[in-house]
């Protein structure tokens, strides 16, 4: 497991990750989150699948909202390759060249 607080670069690009994959917490409001705080990463999700066993990797994302609260989101099967795709997408959305990873 990482976890981290520390690098403004770093969590500014979590907060791009944030962005693409929880649009729906941009909204205007004062819960509109304005800034990473800490990401945690975990090779296996500490709660493994009932039914399949599967223990996928796990991304967590905590933020500060606009009006000073505290929050996270969790996304499973989400290791580096999502990221890259996540920041990829943030880069197509806001006009940003893109250059081929093939």
């Amino acid at each position: 497991m990482t976890e981290n607080t520390t690098g403004k670069s770093t969590n500014e690009l979590f907060m791009r990750v944030l962005q693409v994959e929880s649009p729906e917490l941009f909204d205007g409001s004062e819960d509109e989150p304005v800034r990473v705080t800490s990401y945690n990463y975990s090779e296996y999700c500490p709660a493994a699948c009932e039914t399949c066993g599967d223990e996928p990797e796990m991304l967590a994302i905590g933020y500060v909202t606009r009006n000073g609260r505290e929050g996270s989101e969790t996304y499973d099967y989400f290791g580096l390759p999502r990221v890259l795709e996540a920041l990829d997408e943030w880069d197509k959305q806001h006009g940003k060249a893109v250059e081929n990873r093939g």
